[in-house]
């Protein structure tokens, strides 16, 4: 490789250094989008509800909630 190849792929990885990583979530819609992975949003969506009402079945709204079920 040449010289001034060199100073761009350095000027590259500088850029993509100094660039902000994506959150979690934009990472994981980009798998999903990228592996055509779309079966999994509903897996996530059922375990994202069941963390969320075992965390509130813990709290003061428990009696509140567990009429619903």
């Amino acid at each position: 490789m040449d010289e001034k190849g060199d100073e761009r792929s350095d000027r590259d990885f500088e850029r993509q250094a100094d660039e902000r990583p994506p959150s979690f979530l934009r990472e994981f819609v980009d798998f999903l989008v990228h592996n055509k992975k779309w079966w999994l949003i509903p897996i996530v969506v059922v375990l994202l509800l069941l963390g969320i009402l075992a965390a509130l079945g813990g709290s003061g709204l428990a009696p509140f909630i567990y009429p619903f079920f």
